[in-house]
């Protein structure tokens, strides 16, 4: 699987199909792209081999995506943190998608993962405080590839910083 983020959406291909990530929603494509579904709101979605799982906040709807067994929660527009009945649904997180703001890390914390891929920051200095808040490492790249097997239980988390 592959994540790149452009045009401030992500990018996720996977073996069976694309997902892209859209401002209020999510958009999946098969891979020969005979096959396009759009995705809002909350509910639980199958398309192309890619499950969307949509969770219903008062902020709107954080999106769960399991693409070639490795599941990415994004959790782009909120500004608050989860309630324990949330984090129950959303469950288990191998990469988070999180929004650059100062609430942030204390969500990164409630959603324990293996990589944290920030978003949605206007300048460099803003990105910069946020990385330096955190605490973990960074590696910056242009786009994101892992597989399932590659994961390493009890790792420390890593902020994977992808080029625009």
């Amino acid at each position: 699987m592959e994540i790149v983020y452009k045009d401030n959406q992500f990018k996720i291909k996977g073996k069976t199909g694309i997902l892209y990530s859209k401002a209020n929603g999510v958009l999946i494509e098969s891979l020969d792209g005979n096959t396009s579904k759009e995705l809002k709101g909350a509910g639980e979605y199958e398309v192309s081999g890619i499950s969307v799982i949509g969770v219903k906040t008062e902020e709107g709807t954080v999106f769960v995506y399991e693409v070639d067994s490795l599941r990415i929660c994004n959790l782009d527009g909120l500004t608050k943190k989860l309630t324990d009945t949330k984090l129950s649904q959303i469950g288990d997180i191998d990469i988070l998608l999180v929004p650059v703001t100062s609430e942030t890390i204390e969500m990164t914390q409630q959603l324990e993962s293996y990589y944290i891929i920030p978003l949605g920051y206007k300048t460099e200095e803003e990105l910069g405080k946020f990385l330096k808040e955190s605490g973990l490492v960074v590696e910056k790249m242009n786009k994101f590839s892992i597989k399932k097997e590659e994961l390493i239980e009890d790792s420390t988390a890593q902020i994977i910083v992808l080029s625009t």
